[in-house]
């Protein structure tokens, strides 16, 4: 046993292994670990969108939300409008202040309302957070600073003394928060889809690059290297066709289907793979058999800032610029409008489009600048 032990050490594939098996765990130790230090501490980097439609005292309360809410805060004269930013995930939350609020307030019979509205399609972290925000706001309002302020208030707008000060004193009783959660996620399991698709696509895209560069070294001396590259690019399209088509019949076969239809989510997932597989090459072709080792540490990136896991907004700046020229930060919003709810994934498509286009005009330069081996035999291959 202990000659077979030490002969299975010392061959190539068994040290390649342990190799591939040591790097996983540096880079998703060094990538992970940095990209989530100090996230909690970002939390200000959410965006809350403030629209007012009360032209007495909600100038007023907006004014004290901007200098209590440690978020990064806006203002919108249209409801519509910031309802359409938190759709599209560019807010976290929309603080709607009715125009009868002044008017309800005044009124010892009514309650008060501050409308909240939330996007669930997200991270659930983000509404963990924004709960917590909405609990703030409302208690921001009730809290004696704002009072004295509405007090003020009251007085410019000649309310009697007496009323002033039973107005104010019966404020935090008479303020009562309404939640308008959009695009409601009932069962957990629906925000891990895009994290899970991601994963399985980009891991398999790993894999199956990896294999087929071996296949491809066989037919080193047969081929030139633009017959080679036709054939990969036949091939990437084939496991393209082959792992959208299960991948996409797995899930709806699990229950998750996307009110945007299956051929909807089947071509979407098409165009992602395809990217995944042309993105997960081109290492093979700038540092040779290493290349599996690259794309060790590309699946760690783009699994920590794709917002899969936890809000883009959270990330270091780096993290954050990295995001953008990586289709699975695209991949993940297109998955998360189709399987949770959302606006169209056009853009999504066209930012994929756009990436892939930069990806298969590197490779070409890459094979291009490839040496050819004088002893290769030029053959036509077959298409």
């Amino acid at each position: 046993m202990k000659n077979v032990y030490l002969s299975l050490l010392k061959t190539p594939s068994v040290i390649i292994g342990l190799i591939t098996a040591i790097i996983f765990q540096v880079l998703f130790s060094i990538i992970w670990l940095t990209g989530y230090d100090h996230v909690t501490d970002r939390t200000d980097q959410f965006k809350i969108i403030i629209v007012n439609d009360d032209s007495k005292m909600g100038a007023q309360i907006a004014k004290n939300l901007e200098e209590n809410l440690k978020f990064k805060i806006t203002h919108s004269s249209v409801l519509k409008s910031a309802m359409e930013k938190l759709d599209d995930r560019k807010a976290q939350m929309v603080i709607y202040i009715p125009e009868d609020f002044t008017t309800t307030l005044q009124n010892n019979e009514k309650m008060a309302k501050i409308i909240y509205s939330l996007n669930e399609s997200n991270p659930s972290m983000v509404k963990s957070v924004m709960q917590t925000v909405e609990d703030k706001v409302t208690s921001t309002i009730n809290k004696e600073s704002v009072k004295s302020g509405l007090k003020v208030t009251f007085e410019h707008m000649h309310v009697p003394s007496n009323q002033t000060i039973g107005l104010s004193q019966g404020l935090s009783e008479r303020v009562r928060p309404v939640v308008n959660d959009i695009n409601k996620v009932s069962n957990f399991s629906r925000l891990m889809v895009p994290m899970m698709l991601v994963m399985a696509s980009f891991t398999g895209s790993m894999l199956f690059i990896m294999e087929m560069n071996k296949a491809v070294k066989a037919y080193k001396n047969l081929y030139n290297r633009w017959q080679r590259f036709g054939a990969r690019v036949l091939l990437i399209v084939t496991a393209t066709i082959l792992i959208s088509t299960f991948g996409s019949i797995m899930v709806y076969v699990m229950g998750v289907h996307s009110p945007q239809g299956f051929i909807t989510m089947w071509f979407f997932q098409i165009i992602y793979v395809l990217t995944f597989l042309f993105l997960a090459q081109v290492p093979f072709f700038i540092v040779g058999d290493a290349g599996g080792w690259v794309n060790i540490a590309m699946l760690s990136i783009q699994l920590l800032s794709s917002g899969a896991t936890i809000p883009r907004e959270l990330l270091s700046y780096f993290y954050q610029t990295v995001s953008n020229f990586l289709p699975a930060t695209y991949a993940v919003e297109g998955i998360l409008n189709l399987v949770t709810g959302g606006p169209s994934i056009s853009h999504e498509i066209i930012m994929l489009c756009r990436i892939l286009m930069g990806i298969i005009v590197i490779t070409l330069i890459l094979v291009a600048l490839q040496r050819e081996n004088k002893k290769e035999k030029v053959h036509k291959i077959g298409f």
